[in-house]
C-alpha cells in the first residue's frame, strides 16, 4: 500500500494579482514563513484549508523544500 502525505498549500499573490499555489513540506503552523522565504517579499500569503495529497509515486518533496504547483 502506497503512503499518502497531506501537505500544506498556500496561496500567493503578487502586486499585479497574479496568483500562485505552493505546497511545503512542513508542517501546517510553518507553511507561510517556508513559502515567504522562497518569494519576493511584496506577496500576500493565504493558508489555504486545502491540503495537497501525494502517494508513493508522486514527486517527493525534501522535508522544509517548498514547490510552486502547477494546475
Amino acid at each position: 500500500m502506497a503512503a499518502v502525505t497531506k501537505l500544506p498549500l498556500v496561496e500567493a499573490t503578487a502586486p499585479d494579482g497574479a496568483k500562485s499555489l505552493w505546497v511545503a513540506a512542513v508542517a501546517q503552523h510553518q507553511a507561510i514563513a517556508a513559502v515567504a522565504a522562497a518569494i519576493p517579499a511584496n506577496h500576500s500569503l493565504k493558508l489555504l484549508s486545502l491540503r495537497l495529497t501525494l502517494g508513493q509515486k508522486s514527486v517527493d518533496l525534501n522535508p522544509g523544500e517548498v514547490r510552486k504547483v502547477l494546475l
